[in-house]
Parts: C-alpha cells; structure tokens; sequence
C-alpha cells in the first residue's frame, strides 16, 4: 500500500468528499483523486484502499460506483481524455488566425494544462504500454487518443500545404515528429525534472515553424 501523506490541499478534498455529495460530484472527486495517485506511482501498485484513504471514504463505496479497479482507472483515463479534448475544441476559434491553426491550439492545450492534467495522464498511459498483459478497453483509449492526436495534426498540414502556407513535407513524418516529442517533453520533465514544459513545447512549435515556412 501506499503511504499517503497529509497535505493542506487533500485535508480540503477530504472534507468535502466526507460531506453529502451529488454522485456526480462525488465520482468526479474519486476520479482526481485516482489521477493523482496514478500520475505519481504505477497504476499497477495503487489499491483500491489507497484511493479510499486519499479521498477519505470507505472502500465499499469506490465499489458502488466502479466494479473493479480496472474499471475505476478506465473511468479516470476517459475523463481525463475528455477533459483534454474539451479545452482543445474551446481553443479552436481562437487560433484561427494562427499559422498552426488547430496544431497551435494543440500546443496550447498542452501547456494549459501540463500542471494539472498531462504530465499525470502521459505516465498513466505510458504505464500502460508497458504492461505485458494490456488491458484492451484501457489500450483502445490510449490508442484512440493518439489517432485523434494524429488526424489534427495531418489535417492541418493538408490544408496548410493545399493553400500554399506550408512547404510541401512529408506529412507523415511531421505528425509523428510532433507527438513524439510532446510526450518527450513530459517524460523528460519527470526523468530530468526540469519545469519547463511550456518552454519546451514553445521551442517545439518554433521548430516547426522554421520547417514548414521558413
């Protein structure tokens, strides 16, 4: 089990998970706090009683909203997935006179919400390639987020290239390029631990720049 330390931050969270919750609310909480817990150990390692304890409730209640705790980490997978795509779209509008277009809203995704929600979530999903047995339902979220990734980032240079705004590159090797070293750079904060993901991801969008204008 994992020893949990008090902070003033979850005194907080446990004081309102103690009171008399909407279930939603009630599942929103268990879900951050099982974000929390996975984004700083190995989801393999985390008990069910380990995410009780940090959301202060009992352990018969996590299993009145989740089955098993794989379906708990599947539940916390696919709203953090959700959350990122949501802010992604918000952001879509505002970089439509960005010469990254929707890349650009990507990358600013990204930086917005580094502290709270994808440096956590890229360890959860890296976890998860590791495994030697994978999860299916877990992998097919990890999967699809990756193509949803992907698409934008090859729809964007099509129109780009199309309209004569981008150089003629191999697409395919960009939109590769660029999620391999968005994950990079939250891998690298954690192994280095250097805080400096949001410079890291402006170098990566300058980087970019240079190769499709010039």
């Amino acid at each position: 089990m994992i020893r949990l330390g008090r902070t003033r931050k979850g005194d907080e969270l446990a004081k309102v998970a103690r009171q008399r919750l909407d279930p939603s609310r009630r599942v929103e909480l268990i879900l951050d706090a099982t974000l929390g817990l996975v984004g700083t150990s190995h989801f393999s390692v985390v008990t069910m009683r380990d995410i009780a304890l940090a959301c202060d409730v009992n352990v018969a209640l996590l299993y009145h909203y989740f089955s098993s705790k794989d379906h708990l980490i599947r539940a916390v997978l696919s709203r953090a997935l959700g959350l990122i795509t949501d802010d992604f779209e918000s952001r879509r509008a505002a970089h439509e006179d960005d010469i990254l277009g929707d890349i650009g809203a990507w990358f600013a995704t990204h930086t917005a919400m580094a502290p709270t929600m994808m440096s956590r979530m890229v360890k959860l999903m890296s976890d998860q390639a590791a495994q030697p047995v994978k999860d299916p339902e877990l992998d097919a979220l990890v999967q699809g987020f990756y193509r949803f990734e992907r698409d934008l980032i090859l729809s964007t240079l099509a129109a780009g290239m199309t309209q004569g705004r981008y150089r003629p590159l191999d697409s395919d090797m960009l939109a590769r390029f660029v999620g391999l070293h968005l994950d990079g750079i939250f891998h690298a904060a954690e192994s280095r631990g250097e805080i400096r993901i949001a410079q890291d991801i402006q170098d990566l969008r300058a980087f970019l720049e240079a190769q499709l204008i010039g």
